[in-house]
């Protein structure tokens, strides 16, 4: 049945038109709450801009195509792959701290505080060995050294000698000063030493800086005398 239509400007409406008009009226509120537009009364309706995108949402979601499940051997793939990379990032860890130096004081690699300088061996007495250091406590009027206990020949031990005053290597017989000068033999150059340092009050005040330069006596003889274990100061070449 046609819809009836709307009497002209200043006539009355009749019931049915009214309920009609009402009717309407719901019908586009509906829509409009819907998203939807009316666009005429034979029912047809505009897509609002937000049910495209959905629509246009819907279509790309249905035409993607759905991920194969993964396969057994896949997932024993993925599971060693990733335990594979578990195991290296370990032994990259462990291998860097196994090279980064650890040593503690008073021990070979680390720090030696020798306590003051007035405590070391007196200046015209013989040098003193430190077998926890590999250094020998060696000091006269120029200062103090910390020479290492191995010959610059093949690395041999080499001791001191009362009789004769002067370090002596019992395997080629080369034969340095107490001040870790050489006197002859076979070894290319003088004794090496170690790195050392004079502190007081937290504050260093002097260092060896060249292989064959002693630490220099310090005006106060409560200063700190610390040696450095993991730095060998080259002697010099005859």
């Amino acid at each position: 049945m046609a819809n009836p239509k709307s009497s002209e400007a200043g006539d009355e409406l009749s019931p049915e038109q009214q309920k009609f008009q009402e009717t309407k009226e719901q019908q586009r509120q509906q829509d409009a709450a819907a998203g939807q537009t009316f666009q005429s009364d034979s029912g047809e309706y505009l897509t609002s801009g937000r049910q495209k995108k959905e629509a246009k949402k819907a279509e790309k979601k249905a035409a993607k195509p759905k991920g194969e499940p993964v396969s057994r051997r896949e997932f024993l793939n993925y599971a060693w792959g990733a335990a594979l990379g578990v195991v290296l990032v370990e032994a990259g860890i462990a291998g860097f701290l196994f090279t980064v130096p650890r040593f503690k004081a008073g021990e070979f690699g680390g720090l030696f505080d020798l306590g003051t300088f007035s405590s070391l061996p007196p200046v015209d007495g013989p040098p003193i060995s430190n077998l926890d250091g590999k250094f020998w406590s060696s000091n006269d009027a120029s200062g103090f050294r910390a020479l290492y206990r191995v010959c610059t020949h093949l690395g041999c031990l080499y001791e001191w000698k009362d009789q004769t005053f002067r370090f002596e290597c019992p395997c080629h017989g080369s034969k340095f000063q107490k001040t870790g000068k050489y006197i002859e033999g076979p070894a290319p150059r003088s004794l090496d030493q170690f790195y050392a340092i004079l502190e007081q009050n937290g504050q260093m005040i002097a260092d060896i800086t060249e292989g064959g330069e002693p630490l220099p006596a310090a005006e106060n003889p409560d200063a700190n005398v610390i040696v450095d274990t993991s730095k060998i100061l080259k002697g010099q070449p005859h």
